[in-house]
């Protein structure tokens, strides 16, 4: 049939008749049809993505072509449905919240601090923005209060930063010539094999707040970390940033860190637009996500 062919009335009479011709398979109704065209159209030139929609679920392969823009977006995608193992509503929810945009965002210095194998792999277990779930969200809250919260939704925050990590300890415990320092939340990352420090910050990022993020990543290595684990990353996750403030304290540390906020937004603002990587950077990233199809 060619595209001429391809009209309401003859894709409602095809469904009839493959319905009558396989009575009880579901799947042919005429809104699926005009799907699989759609899907063939899609894919049916390109070789890279070809092969990935093979490893996930129908449903899901109909919500990235018609929810995705572009071939990058469904590569995004593509690979964390497959390896995250994403539901239909996972990828839903996903979507909805930028997912693609909010790792693409993410402020760190990892293309310099981080050996060449492991770039790529830290650049997708990081977002920018962490969704935490707040009691009283329009209330004054404290850092304690934040990091309860964390803690009392530990799974869910750790599916939201990947999957890759292993809650360790809040309020971790280091000692250096007799004076103790606790680390808000401490946790394993086992694709990265290496801790991973989360300083909270209940309000706007300061660049002070570098120094101390880096000084805990430093007692971690030197009194956690094993021999055969790779150095420390560190996050502080703050109410609000100045980026160009972030660029300026990233370029200045020596060790992997990074800046986050939470629920800083619920839909990606447009001005955020300016601050995506180029295309040739993000595809640079996805060539490398750990666990490629």
């Amino acid at each position: 049939m060619n595209n001429q062919g391809w009209g309401k009335s003859v894709v409602e009479q095809l469904s009839k008749d493959l319905q009558r011709e396989f009575p009880g398979i579901r799947g042919f109704s005429a809104s699926n049809i005009w799907r699989m065209k759609t899907f063939y159209d899609t894919y049916k030139e390109n070789k890279k993505l070809a092969p990935m929609v093979r490893k996930i679920n129908w449903v899901q392969n109909c919500l990235i072509i018609e929810k995705c823009k572009d071939d990058i977006q469904r590569e995004y995608y593509l690979k964390k449905t497959k390896q995250m193992g994403w539901s239909k509503l996972d990828l839903i929810d996903k979507i909805n919240h930028h997912h693609f945009e909010n790792q693409a965002l993410a402020q760190n210095n990892f293309e310099t601090t981080v050996s060449t194998d492991l770039k790529a792999q830290v650049a997708w277990e990081f977002v920018d923005d962490y969704n935490v779930e707040l009691i009283n969200p329009d209330q004054p809250f404290s850092e304690k209060e934040l990091e309860n919260t964390i803690v009392t939704n530990v799974v869910n925050f750790l599916a939201d930063m990947g999957g890759s990590f292993a809650f360790v300890g809040r309020q971790y415990r280091l000692t250096l010539d007799e004076k103790e320092y606790f680390i808000d939340l401490l946790f394993f990352n086992f694709k990265l094999n290496c801790y991973v420090v989360f300083e909270l910050k209940a309000r706007e990022f300061q660049p002070k707040d570098m120094g101390q993020v880096q000084m805990y990543m430093q007692l971690v290595n030197k009194q956690v970390k094993q021999e055969q684990h790779n150095r420390t990353i560190g996050i502080v996750i703050c109410k609000d940033k100045n980026r160009t403030e972030v660029e300026y304290m990233l370029e200045q540390a020596k060790n992997p860190v990074g800046v986050a906020t939470f629920n800083k937004y619920e839909n990606l603002p447009e001005e955020y637009a300016k601050y995506l990587p180029s295309e040739e950077e993000i595809i640079k990233r996805l060539a490398n996500i750990c666990n490629t199809l």
